[in-house]
């Protein structure tokens, strides 16, 4: 298959001849401004220069290799801003993400005009020459579909056209496993293929961009547990994806494209032994006992981490499956973002009040009560099914959300305020941010924990009650950090306090903790 990259028109005659020469790079990077966004914008500007007319690919290497150590200290620095930052992105946050965007773009673009220009020389460089500029092409495109997922935009087709032709071409020439050092690591095209289909296939937009960097990090340490080989006969296709390099694309289940496959352009994704190690990680920082080559990160002891690796395996062990039919609805839902708003709107509008006795006996004297404004934003359905809502924001709505954010909901004709968690997120054309909830409860009781230890004040908290039918015991949501296991809580329901004891961690977001219980 012949390679049809997409790199920009180069100018015939252009007005400024491009800098390639070593010394005078580095003295253009030397007098970058110290503000990333004003040095992010001269930069681009070089290498819009650079990418937009003819020179030798050896000159053009030569001046992307020194551009591109600083653009990874670049974009990393813009990335600290949109990757904090709440839904939909504020116009400083978007133009951050957009001078990232632009970096990682040309970057891309230089990377691709110098392999064309290697393959169609006469005597064309060494395999293994040929074998990193696809690599660092393809590196350059996984660094920009970062800057689109953690700013919940979907990755162009342009981008997965060219990973797949780029890896097809490789493959086809026997160099998608020739070993290269990159950064002092041993890689190879083959393995940064895999990485790239592994983040697509952990759903992005389900995850928090801190959430992302996890992913990526344990990807890039465990992705050569995965394989890619051709179509063939299969006992079982759970953890198994097809990928067609002659597309546009992510990889898919191939339980949802048996029938429409091709040998000759198909290949399969198998991430079955993946998702046993990530089962096996899983276990060993459950029990505590983490073995020296166990190749996991400090962090991982970190309970947001095992929480990770739970969503990892569903993701790629069993392809996930829609359980209830959604519904297309056109009507208007009013939500409440957070805790503090979730409790608010289930307790008849009211703020919490602590029962009488409930005073810290730590302090001197009490704190003064802050009662945060709490307002409830418009937003229209999507759709709806039994296990949640996918809901649009008006233009004019001002809300701000994350991934993991606790909501509460209630739509056009209904009573009670619902309980949902937002689950998944995608910004469109115009200003367009869509989001998916799942259901927790259809309704809740407003209470208060706080330590059994009599100190400290009672802290807003949800009871979400029984659900026999679906066999789903009551639980407790709260902020983060009241769960542990075996933990005594003083619970308070309308003034009334007893004690329970935490048994059961139900789930964990960046946003909140819910967890099962029983009464003491």
């Amino acid at each position: 298959m012949p390679l049809n990259l997409t790199v920009p028109a180069l100018e015939e005659k252009p007005l400024i001849v491009a800098e390639t020469r070593t010394q005078k790079v580095l003295e253009f990077i030397a007098k970058l401004p110290t503000s990333p966004l004003q040095a992010a914008t001269a930069l681009q500007d070089e290498m819009e220069i650079l990418n937009r007319q003819k020179v030798s690919a050896d000159h053009r290497l030569r001046a992307l290799d020194l551009y591109r150590e600083h653009i990874a200290r670049l974009a990393g620095n813009l990335a600290d801003i949109y990757c904090n930052a709440s839904l939909p992105l504020s116009k400083e946050s978007k133009t951050h993400a957009a001078a990232a965007e632009s970096l990682w773009l040309e970057l891309s673009y230089g990377y691709k005009l110098a392999l064309n220009d290697q393959l169609g020389q006469l005597f064309s460089p060494s395999d293994k020459t040929i074998a990193l500029t696809i690599y660092r092409a393809m590196e350059s495109l996984r660094q920009l579909s970062m800057v689109y997922y953690e700013t919940y935009f979907s990755v162009p087709g342009s981008i997965w056209r060219d990973w797949h032709q780029l890896y097809f071409h490789a493959a086809q020439e026997s160099l998608h496993e020739i070993e290269l050092e990159i950064d002092d690591q041993k890689t190879s095209i083959d393995l940064l293929y895999k990485q790239i289909l592994l983040m697509a296939l952990a759903d992005p937009q389900h995850l928090a961009p801190q959430d992302m960097e996890l992913v990526a990090d344990y990807i890039a340490r465990f992705a050569n547990h995965t394989q890619l080989q051709g179509l063939g006969i299969l006992e079982n296709p759970a953890g198994i994806f097809v990928v067609a390099l002659d597309s546009d694309k992510p990889p898919v289940p191939h339980v949802k494209n048996v029938e429409q496959t091709d040998d000759s352009t198909d290949i399969l994704f198998i991430t079955v032994d993946l998702a046993r190690l990530v089962h096996q990680h899983l276990q060993m920082l459950q029990s505590g006992n983490i073995a020296r080559n166990s190749g996991l990160p400090e962090n991982s002891l970190d309970s947001k981490y095992q929480d990770m690796l739970v969503y990892l395996i569903k993701h790629w062990g069993v392809s996930p499956k829609r359980i209830y039919k959604r519904s297309n609805m056109s009507s208007r839902a009013q939500l409440g973002v957070g805790l503090i708003a979730a409790h608010y709107f289930i307790n008849n509008e009211q703020h919490y009040q602590q029962p009488a006795g409930a005073e810290d006996s730590n302090l001197m004297e009490p704190l003064p009560v802050v009662r945060p404004a709490v307002k409830a934003s418009t937003w229209q359905v999507i759709n709806v099914s039994a296990s949640g809502t996918a809901l649009r924001k008006f233009p004019s709505v001002a809300a701000q959300v994350r991934i993991g954010e606790l909501l509460s909901i209630k739509s056009e004709g209904e009573k009670n305020w619902s309980v949902a968690v937002l689950r998944w997120a995608t910004n469109g054309e115009q200003e367009q941010l869509d989001i998916g909830t799942q259901l927790l409860a259809p309704k809740a009781e407003a209470a208060g924990v706080r330590l059994a230890n009599g100190s400290g004040l009672f802290e807003p908290a949800l009871i979400l009650p029984a659900m026999s039918a679906i066999n789903q015991a009551a639980s407790i949501i709260t902020r983060c950090g009241i769960y542990a296991p075996a933990r005594v809580l003083e619970l308070d329901q309308n003034g009334s306090t007893c004690r329970i004891m935490v048994t059961k961690l139900v789930e964990r977001t960046r946003s909140f903790e819910r967890f099962q219980f029983s009464t003491l």
